[in-house]
């Protein structure tokens, strides 16, 4: 992997010749160093020690704690998790789909939302439904921490789009570097049009079935030549920072529709949009494990 990773330059300015407005420098650049990343264990080790710390004691998420004594620079060896693996999880009665779906959403969403540090590899291998409820998280390969500036700039664009604002909206992804304000082919009504339709799922207040079928056009619309939005994506770029964060929250939805899972994910968005209190009953639970946290223990950590 290391060798493929000296042809990135060839397959950036591949990628160039399609979207013309990306910086195919930065983009190799971040790969690179995440890639890089992944194949540290070192690096894996203390990522995954900061989430176990972060996440200990939570209501319905799961870290393995690493064996530090067992683990080299080319072993990480973790505490042993055991429980349903994904496909028994896709034949599972409803209510369970339900609630894994909306468990795999907090902790893939909320960590960028809450900490500014997520896990950037939402796959079908990388979590476990535990006998007593809880869903284990096990792979932390690849992280990415951003600045709270970028969060918060990410979600006044995801308030925009909610609130109907094309100005808003186009502004805070120009803010981002996404695009030149004053760039004419970026017209704020159409931007607006995108990221609603990029955030259709969670845009009304009801309950909705993710499926594999439904993220499969949102896909289309996420960087398809076949979207009706490709003349903006072709010619916008995606901001290094922002790379991973959008690759996650593009696999988090796939995962969850392979589950068919349901949830109002309107309100659990809101909980970091707006701030509002959760209603459902995994958002009180986390609401009252956070609100429980020694005022010593950062967040941020």
């Amino acid at each position: 992997m290391r060798a493929d990773l000296q042809n990135l330059g060839l397959l950036m300015r591949v990628v160039k010749h399609f979207a013309p407005g990306l910086d195919a420098k930065a983009m190799a650049l971040e790969v690179r160093e995440r890639i890089t990343e992944e194949l540290d264990y070192e690096h894996e080790a203390q990522a995954q020690r900061l989430f176990a710390r972060r996440w200990r004691g939570h209501p319905f998420i799961a870290i393995p704690d690493v064996v530090a004594d067992l683990c080299r620079e080319r072993v990480l060896v973790t505490e042993w998790m055991e429980g349903t693996s994904f496909e028994g999880l896709r034949v599972a009665p409803e209510a369970t789909r339900d609630r894994v779906g909306e468990i795999v959403f907090r902790f893939f969403f909320g960590s960028l939302y809450r900490f500014g540090h997520f896990s950037g590899d939402p796959h079908p291998g990388n979590f476990l439904l535990l006998a007593d409820g809880r869903v284990a998280f096990l792979d932390f390969g690849m992280t990415k921490t951003l600045p709270r500036a970028t969060i918060e700039a990410e979600l006044g664009v995801l308030r925009a789009g909610l609130e109907g604002d094309a100005v808003g909206a186009h502004a805070g992804l120009a803010s981002l570097g996404f695009f030149e304000h004053a760039d004419p082919r970026f017209e704020p009504e159409r931007v607006l049009a995108h990221v609603r339709a990029l955030d259709s799922w969670y845009a009304d207040d009801v309950r909705f079935t993710i499926t594999s079928r439904y993220v499969s056009r949102l896909m289309v619309d996420a960087g398809d030549p076949r979207s009706d939005y490709w003349d903006l994506m072709r010619n916008e770029t995606v901001p290094a920072d922002s790379l991973f964060s959008n690759r996650m929250q593009a696999m988090t939805p796939a995962v969850i529709g392979q589950l068919n899972a349901t949830a109002n994910w309107h309100r659990v968005m809101s909980e970091w949009i707006y701030g509002v209190a959760p209603s459902s009953p995994l958002g009180v639970a986390e609401s009252e494990f956070f609100a429980a946290w020694p005022a010593s223990t950062s967040r941020a950590a």
